[in-house]
């Protein structure tokens, strides 16, 4: 079978820059002197090349990097900005698009594991005024909220959870079972928000304990996994509070 018209142009540039090795090229040339259409194609790819080749150097009329940075850096930080669960007067509540996509992408960064630790992280205070109870032999590297439902949302007594999945998935259970009770006050788009973010941070702690199963002995793995772990407990009890202060 005889190669189409298009699988012979398709190789003229190829044809004209020499890189083609002997075999082909003869090809090539045989089809030319017998194909009328490739051979008028090829000759202005040639008078393409030319011209390109008689253009003189031109220089930018301006320096576009300043204008190009000025972009990155805006994009830069809208992309840095968290969706605000804050009270507001008694209403239904909703976020920009903008305010939403930059949830998203906050919270892909943690999906893909690129969790980077604070330089100088800041102790938990003690006594009420934090509204910690510490437990004897925790500390605070390996601890999490742990909220307590016989209180409102917006004044949760919290105590340090461990790495313990039973602990944890408990402590979800309290926060989920109070935004449950909450949620018809919240808005339909904030709703949806805090849901698809909750599943990325889930997705997320999967990665993360996979890691650490496979990397035991890894500090910064252990502390990521307990990171993200909080980040999910904290959307939770932010969620639930906004849905509390509501009714």
């Amino acid at each position: 079978m005889q190669p189409r018209n298009d699988d012979w142009t398709g190789r003229l540039s190829e044809y004209l820059d020499g890189e083609l090795t002997p075999d082909e090229r003869d090809a090539i040339e045989r089809h030319l002197a017998g194909c009328d259409a490739c051979a008028a194609t090829l000759e202005e790819l040639r008078r393409v090349v030319e011209r390109a080749r008689s253009l003189p150097p031109r220089a930018p009329a301006a320096d576009l990097w300043g204008g190009i940075a000025e972009r990155i850096d805006a994009r830069a930080a809208i992309d840095a900005r968290v969706v605000p669960l804050r009270a507001r007067a008694p209403r239904r509540f909703s976020f920009t698009l903008p305010q939403l996509a930059a949830a998203s992408v906050l919270l892909a960064v943690l999906s893909g594991g690129v969790a980077w630790r604070l330089a100088s992280r800041s102790s938990p205070e003690s006594g009420s005024s934090a509204g910690l109870q510490a437990r004897p032999g925790m500390s605070s590297a390996n601890s999490e909220i742990r909220p307590s439902v016989d209180t409102p949302t917006d004044t949760i007594r919290v105590e340090p959870v461990g790495l313990a999945d039973a602990e944890y998935d408990s402590a979800v259970a309290d926060l989920q079972r109070a935004l449950r009770n909450g949620r018809g006050h919240l808005d339909p788009a904030t709703i949806a928000i805090v849901e698809q973010n909750l599943k990325i941070i889930d997705r997320a702690i999967d990665q993360a304990r996979q890691a650490v199963i496979d990397d035991p002995s890894n500090s910064y793995l252990t502390s990521h996994l307990v990171e993200t772990r909080r980040k999910k407990l904290d959307l939770l009890r932010r969620a639930a509070a906004l849905a509390s202060e509501t009714n």
